[in-house]
Parts: C-alpha cells; structure tokens; sequence
C-alpha cells in the first residue's frame, strides 16, 4: 500500500489531481497505476538533463567516471516543496555494445553512490554484465555530494562527544547471551540515559538538517531512478537496477511503484521489503542475524584448513572448535564490565564487533582479522611494554604490505561510523520504518535480550546496528511503499550466499514466496560465505547473472548452488 504521510494542497495543478485521484481510486490503485507527473506538467518544467563531465575518480584500471547532476523534487505529490540536486556518476562502455544504463547502490542504507564502492566495483560490474550498460550510481538523498544534505553531526569530534559514554560509543559489554543477572542487570541500568541520549539525538538531527528529514525515504528515491532515467535514456526506457543489501529494498520499491517499466533488475543480498517498511525498526535486526554464527563457524573453518603458513590464528593441529575457544576465552579475558581494563586492549564488545563487521567481506577482512585477533592476544600476553610495541610494529608493518591502514587499538567501538553517516543510515532507515505505536527504550532493550539469545556472540552487536532511535524519530517518509506484491514487466533476479552473515538466504525465499507471482522471479545461489554475490567469485554465478542480462533467463527453482572459486586464506590444506 502507498502511504502518503502528509499530501498537502498545492496550487500546481499536479498536486491537486494527485490528491483527487488518491481520494476517488484509493492507495492500493495508485500505489498500482503510478501517477506519471510528466503527463501533468509543461515540458519547460519536466525535460530535465544531465550535464555530463569527466571526473577526478577513475577506476582501479585507470578507467574515468563521468560526473553529472539532476534537479528532482522534494515531493513528487507537492512539487512546491522544493528541489533536490542528486550526484551522479558513471562509467560508460563502448557504443557498439551499448543496451542502456544499469543503476546500482550499494546499500547501507545511506552508503555513498559516488564513493569507493562506485568506484572500486564498476568495473567489475560492467565485466560481469558482458561490457552491456553504462553503470551509474548516485548520492541518495539527503547523502554525501547530494544536496540538501540530511545532518546530525558537524564533524567527528562532535559525534564522539555526543555519544561518549553511551551503548554506542562503549559496547555491550556481556560474557554470555545476557544471561547472567549481573550483565542483564547492568545492561539494563542504561535504559534512562540511553532514552534521554535518543531524545536528544533525534532533537540534533532535525536541527541541523532542516526541511529535508521527510523526503529522504526510498519510496522517494525510486521515483528518483525513473528520473535519471528520463533525463538519461529518455521516457520510455526500462529500468534496469542492481541493488546490493539494503539497495535491494530500493530495488523492490521500484518493481512496485513502476512495474511496467521494468527491464533488468537484481536483488542481490536480499533484505525482505515488508520486513523493512511493514514491522517495527527495532525488529529488523533480530531478522538478520540468522547465518551469522554458521558464518564465523565457516570462518575458524577454513582458517584452521590454512595453517599456521595461511592463518595467523591457526596452529598445525587446528580445529575450527579448537579456534572458536580461543577466541572464546580471549574475549572472557577481555570482558571489561567495570571499565578497568588497559586503554591499549581492545575489549571484548568491541572484539566482537571487530569479528562481526569483518563477516561481512571474507576476501578483504578474514586474513587480517586473523592477524588482528592473534596480535589482541599477544597484547593480553605481553611482559612488558617492548613485547607490546614489538607485537604493534609487526601488525603495522603486516598492514602495510597487505595495503591495509587499520588501528590496532580500538578500546570503543566508535571508529565504526563516519559521523556523516548518522543522518544518511537512520534518516532513511527510520524514515521508512513502520510508527513506533508506543515503542518504548526499554522495549529496545529486550529486543537486544532477544537478539542476543540468537546469537550468544553478536546479538549484543545490535546497538551498531538496526533502527535503535527510530521510536524516537518523529518524521517519517511522505511516501512510503508497505505492499510490495506487484506483477513486474519482465522477470526479477534475486542472489543469495549459502551463508551470508547479514541478510540470509531465508530473506530472498520470502521475497521470491510472498512478493512475486510463479515465474516473475527466480533466485541465483552461491555456495561459501559473505555479505552479497561479489565477495567471493564464482564463473557459474556470472553465468546466471549474464544469462539473466541476455534475454530474463532465470535459475532452475531447485538450483545446486554454484561453488565459489575464492581462498581466503594462502595455502589451504585438504581436509
């Protein structure tokens, strides 16, 4: 159902008909035919361009971006609230095999469309989809080089000042899955300064973004797609999307908000819509945490496959139980529940959230998480002071060769987010989220109990994670999408890891299940580990996804999943 949080009178014609035609045909037909506001408006006022130049980033091969930007409203139902200038930016193939643009984003919600991701994976998108499309990405709204720009911080002091002393800044810090009485006892002790902590943070938010907190939802930024597409490709071209993660739900508003337009669309690390706009924030995250444990099982696995010579964790007689106790009694050692452990020690909330981001990217993180849990050891081991500086000049120069700029010490679990991207992740994330209907702090914290008996080991992650503030977040989107079953043009693609530490493979079934009618959607599978399709290569996957590209040829229902062709760690041993 389209739900319009507030349409307002508008002397543009556009919006009154807008408003009469939600009153005589209801949502549900609106939400199915999709006004289109081109019809209702001067061409002076709808044909928009983008004015393309060449960009300072260019890809890791050296290929250039070209960089543009594209007037939108606000309020497609209220186009006199005003304007936003969305940042965009592409990689162009060659002409000659050229089939249109292929928009992509990265997730997060809120994660840069112009940033490193763009411009690291576009090349290797364009590869996979056989050289087909231009790859565009862009900021969302309220993001990044997007203006107006959604804000809840000045700068990153102001941001560590903020949260100082909270959940967020220090961790939970728990020795079990909240079990004990001591650590339920203590973690429960927060629940006033942490309410009054959300009061204020949403207070701080809408002061420092202004007008803009409304109209940053995906509902929104959907519509946004169709019209850089207009501008780019023209009016009645298909929309092709690949949306990554929490890009998946645009993804899913754009199949139903514009489902005759429909051309190629992948949903890849699927987060299932309905759970996104329909249920409670808070609730997200509970949902999520499904293969994270099969995850990091997979994760001690492979590194006890490795060996000392490929994991710096591992031992010659290694088991994978023989690594997850280790690592078990490293963070009991560390378990800082009085806050009196050593500033140069990481502890044990913040080792857990080192592990759990880490999940994420096995190509990238397992190699080095390996180092850094056994360099967190060493630490606790030292003598005296030289063996420690010893210990962090050998990570750092480890580091180095690897490419990678990591602090060792990271006693809080602050470093984790930029303060830019406050506004970007909960202004989206609670601007979609369904009302609070008298949500309570404390109901937040039963949900980390909840989520922590799902998860001994990461379930007390939830404060990093998830629509924590959104209770408390007194705007929601003016358009947002809550039934996402919809009969598209052409048929979807949906891609799931076996084990995907994040959105499990439980979130495309219920999409494929619920969202879709038999044969409008089909689900590509990997085999291995990782949050999305691109964390570990796989030839008969980019089959799929080339397949799919060709002609909307889909997976089998009951497909084997195709095995990945990535190593994690150096010199795996057979088993």
């Amino acid at each position: 159902m389209l739900q319009n949080a507030r349409i307002q009178q508008s002397v543009m014609l556009v919006a009154v008909l807008a408003c009469a035609m939600y009153t005589l045909l209801g949502p549900t037909r609106i939400a199915a035919m999709v006004l289109d506001y081109q019809s209702f408006l001067p061409s002076s006022q709808v044909k928009r361009s983008v004015s393309w130049e060449i960009c300072s980033a260019s890809t890791p091969s050296g290929h250039a971006f070209e960089c543009g930007r594209l007037s939108v409203p606000l309020d497609y139902a209220n186009l006199s609230i005003g304007e936003a200038s969305l940042s965009i930016m592409r990689l162009r193939t060659d002409a000659k095999r050229r089939r249109g643009s292929l928009f992509t984003n990265p997730g997060g919600p809120g994660v840069s469309g112009t940033g490193d991701f763009h411009r690291e994976r576009s090349q290797d998108i364009m590869e996979q989809t056989g050289r087909q499309y231009d790859i565009i990405s862009w900021d969302l709204r309220g993001i990044n080089d997007t203006t107006p720009l959604a804000k809840c911080f000045e700068s990153q002091q102001s941001a560590d000042d903020f949260w100082a002393g909270s959940l967020w800044y220090e961790g939970v810090e728990t020795n079990s899955s909240l079990d004990s009485a001591f650590d339920r006892e203590r973690f429960y002790d927060h629940v006033d300064s942490e309410d009054i902590k959300i009061r204020a943070f949403w207070k701080q938010c809408e002061s420092l973004s202004g007008n803009i907190l409304p109209y940053i939802g995906t509902a929104a930024t959907a519509r946004d797609v169709a019209s850089m597409l207009d501008a780019i490709d023209g009016p009645d071209s298909e929309i092709n999307f690949w949306g990554f993660s929490a890009g998946s739900v645009i993804g899913q508003n754009i199949i139903s908000l514009f489902p005759d337009r429909v051309g190629k669309i992948i949903l890849d690390g699927v987060v299932y819509g309905p759970r996104w706009s329909a249920e409670p924030a808070v609730e997200l995250f509970n949902k999520l945490l499904t293969d994270t444990d099969s995850t990091y099982l997979g994760f001690a696995e492979l590194c006890a496959l490795a060996g000392p010579e490929g994991c710096a964790l591992a031992s010659p007689e290694s088991t994978a139980d023989s690594i997850l106790v280790g690592i078990d009694r490293h963070l009991q050692n560390v378990y800082d529940p009085h806050s009196d452990l050593d500033n140069s020690l990481s502890r044990s909330s913040s080792v857990k959230a080192e592990i759990f981001m880490a999940l994420q990217a096995p190509q990238s993180k397992w190699k080095p998480l390996a180092r850094y849990l056994k360099a967190q050891q060493g630490l606790l081991n030292a003598g005296n002071d030289e063996e420690k500086v010893a210990i962090k000049q050998a990570w750092e120069a480890g580091n180095q060769a690897m490419g990678i700029s990591d602090d060792i010490e990271r006693h809080h679990l602050k470093r984790f987010w930029d303060f830019e991207f406050f506004a970007a992740y909960f202004g989206i994330t609670c601007s979609d989220a369904t009302d609070s209907n008298g949500t309570t702090t404390r109901d937040i914290f039963d949900t980390v109990v909840r989520a922590s008996k799902l998860s001994a080991r990461f379930g007390s992650m939830w404060p990093t994670e998830g629509g924590w503030p959104c209770h408390h977040w007194q705007t929601r989107a003016v358009e947002r999408v809550t039934d996402f079953r919809a009969r598209p043009k052409h048929p979807i693609l949906l891609l799931s890891n076996v084990h995907d530490p994040i959105t499990s493979i439980e979130n495309s079934h219920l999409t494929i299940a619920n969202s879709f009618a038999k044969g409008d959607a089909g689900l590509g599978i990997r085999s291995g580990y990782g949050h999305c399709s691109y964390t570990e290569k796989s030839t008969c996957l980019t089959g799929i996804i080339r397949a799919y590209l060709d002609d909307w040829t889909l997976p089998p229902d009951a497909m084997s999943p195709c095995e990945a062709e990535e190593d994690f760690f150096s010199r795996i041993r057979q088993p």
